[in-house]
C-alpha cells in the first residue's frame, strides 16, 4: 500500500500532488476515452425514429351477440383503462406482427437458412424496436419504431396502422351475425303468423275474445241473478205468509154485515085488540042490562073480556125488529188482496224459474270459460313469446346490419390520429449527447486511473512517507539531478 494514502484522510494538497504527479496519465486517458466515444459514435449505424397515435373512444357501440332478451349494444361514454391495455396487446400481438413482417419483407434482412428463422429474427427485432406505450390520463396509445431506414421506418408503422385496423374491426366484428339473426327473425315470424292464426281459430271456435273480461262480466251477471233469486225466494216466502194471513181473516170476518136496524112496535094488533075489548065491554053491558052477572052469557062474554085484555097487554109489550144488510167491505177487500197476493205469488214463482234457468247458464258459461281460459291462455303465451322473440331477432338482425356496414367502412372506436412522418434526424447515435457523456466518462476514468496508479505506487518521494513507514525521523535528504 502506499504510504501516501495510508490514513483516511486525505487533505487537498495532497490531492493537488496526486494529480500532478499521475498528469500524463489522467490526459492519456482522458484524450483516449473521448477517442473511443467518438470512434464508437461514428461508428455506430444511425436509428432513425417515427411514430404514430392511436385514439381509442366509444363512439361505436359494439354488438352483443346474445339471445337476452335485455341485452343492448355494449355502449360507455368513457374508455376504460381496461379497453387502452386491450389494444396495446392487440397492437403488440404476434399474428399482427407476422403480418407486418411479411408485408414490408422485413425478414429479408435476415441473413438465415429456413425462412421461418427468418420470420422468427425479424419478429423478435421488430417486438425490440417497436415500443407501444399508453398516454398518462389520455385516450391515445403512443407507437414508436425504430429503424436504421426511415423510409423502412415509416413503411412499417403505415402497414401496422392498416393491419391494426383490419384486426379490430375483426376482433370487435361478428361476422355472419347479420345472415344467422335475419334468419332466426323470419323463423319467428312465422312462428308469429301461425299463434296468431291459432289464435283467432281458437277465439271463433270457443267464442272468446278477452276472456278476463267476460268471465267478470259473467260472474257479475251470475252474481245479480243469484241476489234477485234469493230476493224472489224471500218474496215468495212472504206472499206465502202473506196469503196465509189473509185466509184466515176471510175464514173469520163475515160475508155480509148489517147496515141499517129498526125497532118497531105491534101497533096494528094494540089497535085492533083494544076495539074487541071495547066491543065485548060494550056487549056485556048490553047484556048486564038483560041478564045478571051469573048468567052463562055474560059470564062468556067477561071471559072473552079477559082473553082479549091479556092479548091486548100482550100485544102492547111485543116489538118487531127491521134489519137491513150489504157485502161486508173488510171481506171483499180481503178477497181483493187475496186475488192480488195469489197473482203476485204466480208471477213470483215464474220469475224464480226464469232466474234459476239465467243463473244456471251463468255458471255454465262460467265453466266453459273457466276450461277453455287455459288453453287461451297458452295459445296468448305462445303469441306473445313469438312476438317477443320476432322483435328481438328483427332488432338483432338491424343492429348486425348496421354494425357489417360500419365494419366495410371501416368505421371503429380507433383511429389514427397522428400518421407516421418520414423523419430527418436520426434519433440514435446523439452526437452532443455521446461526447457530453463520453467527457464525463473520460474525467471519471482519467481520475479514477490516476487514484489506481497512486494507490499501486511502490516508490517514497515525500519525507514524511519514510518517517511514517520507519517511525525514525528524517534528518536529511538529498536531491539528484
Amino acid at each position: 500500500m502506499s504510504p501516501a494514502i495510508n490514513d483516511t484522510g486525505i487533505s487537498f494538497s495532497e490531492i493537488s500532488k496526486i494529480l500532478h504527479r499521475h498528469r500524463l496519465l489522467i490526459l492519456a486517458t482522458f484524450f483516449l476515452t473521448i477517442a473511443v466515444v467518438v470512434a464508437c459514435t461514428l461508428v455506430i449505424p444511425k436509428q432513425y425514429e417515427t411514430r404514430m397515435k392511436v385514439l381509442v373512444r366509444n363512439e361505436r357501440a359494439d354488438m352483443i351477440v346474445s339471445p337476452d332478451r335485455n341485452g343492448a349494444s355494449d355502449f360507455r361514454s368513457e374508455v376504460s383503462e381496461a379497453q387502452i391495455n386491450s389494444e396495446v396487446e392487440l397492437l403488440t400481438s404476434d399474428n399482427l406482427l407476422r403480418d407486418v413482417v411479411a408485408k414490408c419483407r422485413l425478414d429479408n434482412q435476415q441473413h438465415a437458412a429456413e425462412p421461418a428463422v427468418a420470420i422468427e429474427k425479424a419478429l423478435k427485432r421488430l417486438h425490440s424496436n417497436l415500443k407501444v406505450t399508453p398516454v398518462h390520463k389520455a385516450n391515445i396509445i403512443l407507437v414508436k419504431y425504430t429503424d436504421t431506414d426511415q423510409r423502412r421506418a415509416v413503411a412499417v408503422l403505415a402497414s401496422l396502422s392498416n393491419l391494426y385496423l383490419e384486426e379490430h374491426l375483426k376482433v370487435h366484428g361478428t361476422p355472419g351475425s347479420y345472415q344467422f339473426f335475419k334468419g332466426q327473425a323470419e323463423r319467428y315470424r312465422q312462428e308469429l303468423e301461425y299463434a296468431e292464426s291459432s289464435l283467432a281459430d281458437f277465439r271463433r271456435r270457443e267464442n272468446i275474445v278477452m276472456p278476463a273480461q267476460q268471465t267478470d262480466v259473467i260472474l257479475q251477471k251470475a252474481a245479480e241473478a243469484e241476489s234477485a233469486l234469493m230476493q224472489v225466494d224471500a218474496a215468495i216466502s212472504e206472499y206465502t205468509q202473506k196469503i196465509a194471513g189473509i185466509q184466515r181473516q176471510l175464514a173469520a170476518a163475515p160475508a155480509r154485515v148489517v147496515t141499517q136496524s129498526r125497532t118497531l112496535s105491534n101497533q096494528y094488533s094494540v089497535e085492533r085488540l083494544s076495539t074487541m075489548l071495547a066491543e065485548l065491554q060494550n056487549r056485556r053491558t048490553q047484556l048486564i042490562t038483560k041478564f045478571r052477572p051469573e048468567d052463562r052469557m055474560v059470564q062468556e062474554v067477561d071471559q072473552e073480556i079477559a082473553n082479549t085484555r091479556t092479548a091486548l097487554e100482550r100485544a102492547i109489550q111485543l116489538t118487531g125488529q127491521d134489519e137491513a144488510t150489504d157485502i161486508n167491505p173488510v171481506y171483499q177487500a180481503l178477497e181483493i188482496d187475496l186475488g192480488k197476493a195469489k197473482a203476485e205469488l204466480a208471477g213470483l214463482h215464474s220469475r224464480r224459474q226464469t232466474l234459476a234457468t239465467q243463473t244456471a247458464a251463468y255458471h255454465a258459461q262460467t265453466m266453459k270459460l273457466a276450461n277453455a281460459t287455459a288453453g287461451f291462455d297458452d295459445f296468448v303465451r305462445t303469441q306473445k313469446e313469438a312476438e317477443d322473440n320476432y322483435s328481438l331477432y328483427a332488432k338483432k338482425a338491424e343492429e348486425a346490419r348496421i354494425a357489417e356496414l360500419l365494419d366495410q367502412q371501416k368505421i371503429a372506436n380507433v383511429t389514427i390520429a397522428e400518421t407516421p412522418v418520414e423523419p430527418r434526424l436520426p434519433s440514435t447515435p446523439n452526437v452532443k449527447l455521446n461526447i457530453a457523456m463520453g467527457c464525463v466518462l473520460a474525467l471519471f476514468l482519467s481520475l479514477g486511473a490516476a487514484f489506481g496508479a497512486e494507490r499501486f505506487r511502490e516508490t517514497i518521494e515525500r519525507p514524511e512517507e519514510l518517517e511514517q513507514l520507519t517511525g525514525l525521523p528524517v534528518l536529511a535528504t538529498s536531491h539528484g539531478d
